[in-house]
């Protein structure tokens, strides 16, 4: 179905300050569903804590920790809760003009930010590596410090900060794009490795292969057949495996029930951890953790 049909268009710059059109805020897990809409302003979200669905640019899908759009002017998209689980985003919203003067020679590569580009769709989405998560997190914590304070000279320090997120943005864009064409096999390595530490950093959370082929700029298809020559292993297969080696380690430890563990590495439904506890392992969690879970000295 065409995003746009149906679609409503907010036309909400006139809320924003006319003299200083930018906003901070944050959303939390009371976020139910939005509608599929669009902006006439730039609007960059970032998931702090939990996950959430997120429909733009003709994909749904289930984003977590450390993901981060840019909604430039006329992109249709909606952020939607994933059942009761916890969720923050933060949001700013902001008029591109508000960046006038501040980007220099990073005007040219900065723009298919802060205007609609549909030919770009790559410059929309983005994970934030664990390394770069604090800095931006420091950004935005600025940022909504500055705004709320609104001291002598916040207006410069805002601009100073939202300038200085979007390079980054920009800088770890261009890291996670890879040319599909003529890839050799050491060029598509590459890419599969930086999936693979991105399934061991996230396995709590939903992983489609799609999701996995966006991140390594590969047409799914394609990805699935480099991701198992790479690894001798399905995609589906591996993200089970990383979770029930956790879930194995969880057991062993004893501290938590065998639903919360299933929760934790990223089962939404017990029978579901339970099955495949059970076709990797042989036996089923309860029956694992009687063998194996820790047990108190005996005297």
């Amino acid at each position: 179905m065409d995003d746009a049909k149906g679609m409503l268009h907010f036309e909400t710059r006139s809320q924003l300050n006319p003299d200083f059109p930018f906003k901070i805020f944050r959303y939390s897990s009371g976020l139910s569903k939005q509608p599929l809409h669009m902006h006439d302003y730039v609007q960059i979200a970032y998931v702090h804590k939990g996950a959430c669905h997120h429909r733009m640019l003709g994909k749904s899908l289930t984003v977590g920790p450390g993901e981060l759009f840019v909604i430039t002017p006329g992109t249709g998209h909606s952020f939607g809760a994933v059942d009761a689980k916890e969720l923050e985003l933060i949001l700013i919203d902001f008029a591109p003009e508000l960046l006038n003067g501040m980007l220099g020679p990073m005007q040219e590569a900065l723009q298919p930010f802060l205007t609609q580009d549909a030919s770009s769709p790559a410059h929309a989405w983005l994970h934030v590596g664990k390394t770069k998560q604090p800095l931006v997190l420091q950004l935005l914590q600025d940022m909504q410090e500055e705004f709320e304070s609104k001291t002598t000279g916040f207006e410069f320090s805002i601009r100073l900060s939202l300038a200085k997120l979007l390079l980054i943005v920009e800088r770890e864009t261009r890291k996670q794009q890879r040319s599909p064409r003529r890839r050799s096999e050491a060029a598509d390595r590459e890419p599969i490795e930086d999936v693979r530490r991105y399934i061991h950093d996230n396995y709590s959370q939903d992983i489609p292969l799609e999701h996995g082929a966006y991140l390594a700029n590969m047409a799914p298809a394609y990805f699935s057949h480099v991701f198992k020559k790479a690894t001798g292993q399905t995609f589906v297969d591996y993200v089970n495996e990383v979770r029930i080696e956790r879930a194995m380690e969880l057991i062993r430890r004893d501290t938590h029930t065998i639903t919360q563990i299933g929760f934790q590495v990223g089962y939404r439904h017990l029978s579901h951890f339970i099955r495949t506890f059970k076709k990797r392992t042989g036996i089923t969690p309860t029956e694992y953790k009687k063998t194996f879970a820790a047990k108190p000295d005996l005297p």
